[in-house]
């Protein structure tokens, strides 16, 4: 592994799921931990570095989640959500790539569903934001999505539903990438072939917009960015980060969680020349 560079960086974006929070969710933060973290944020804002998240989930469950953890108040702190489909800075939402056959796509889900003699349930959120996906026989959509879709149900259904977007996509000949959750607990659909395409394309557009660096902060192979001008990747400890990407990252932090979060910050803080005054995203 690398050490920390001292390169400036204008933004550091935050993982959510397996980084700021456990993979399983396991009760709330440790409250010194957080106390930490808030302190960090305001220290890098006040050195003119903003803190955000970057994330697979919807735009509405971040700045919510980014608020009560203290990142400031909604949309003051730069959120890149559904997997780089939806980028806010400045106040602005935008999305990166309109996805036109959402609802075809959402019509063949329904099918798998009825194909699995299940029963459709009202919007879910995801239990890191304090939702209750479906449980038993039933399924649903997630909620809140503007150019994304994901899924929950059961762990067959939700297998069977890669399976069947991937005829489809192919036969209909619109580009979908289809990611499982952990255990096949939910279905994360995005309109590019590449999971990770939409997360690359929305983290060059920031990292282009100040000459410092952006700074990306996971826990997976899902969250190294390599070869994008601008943009640096650091990690929390997790086994899921092989080898070399530990050696390539711009830091690694031997602890998990918010606690390795903590950890890159306090790195990034250390490293960060003065700067006039507050980032502005």
């Amino acid at each position: 592994m690398t050490g920390p560079g001292h390169e400036p960086f204008a933004v550091v974006l935050l993982d959510v799921n397996g980084t700021l929070v456990p993979s399983v969710p396991s009760g709330p933060p440790d409250a010194l931990a957080l106390q930490r973290f808030r302190r960090l944020v305001r220290h890098l804002t006040s050195a003119g570095v903003a803190v955000g998240l970057c994330s697979d989930s919807p735009l509405r469950q971040l700045r919510e989640f980014g608020t009560r953890i203290g990142l400031g108040t909604a949309p003051g702190f730069p959120v890149i959500a559904e997997n780089g489909n939806v980028v806010a800075v400045d106040g602005t939402v935008r999305v990166t790539t309109p996805f036109p056959a959402l609802r075809s796509l959402r019509a063949e889900v329904a099918e798998a569903a009825a194909a699995h003699g299940l029963t459709r349930v009202g919007d879910a959120v995801a239990p890191e934001f304090g939702g209750r996906p479906p449980t038993g026989r039933t399924w649903a959509f997630g909620a809140n999505r503007l150019a994304s879709a994901s899924v929950f149900g059961p762990p067959d259904f939700i297998h069977d539903v890669r399976h069947r977007l991937t005829g489809w996509s192919a036969g209909s000949r619109v580009a979908v990438s289809v990611e499982l959750g952990p255990g096949g607990s939910y279905a994360g659909i995005h309109p590019y072939p590449r999971t990770e395409s939409g997360k690359r394309v929305a983290l060059a557009g920031l990292a282009a917009r100040d000459p410092r660096s952006t700074l990306l902060v996971g826990n997976s192979p899902a969250d190294w960015v390599p070869g994008v001008p601008g943009v640096r990747c650091a990690f929390v400890a997790d086994p899921a980060v092989p080898r070399h990407v530990r050696d390539a990252a711009w830091y690694v932090s031997p602890a998990a969680d918010l606690e390795g979060v903590v950890d890159v910050l306090g790195h990034v803080l250390r490293r960060q020349p003065p700067a006039p005054g507050p980032a502005r995203f």
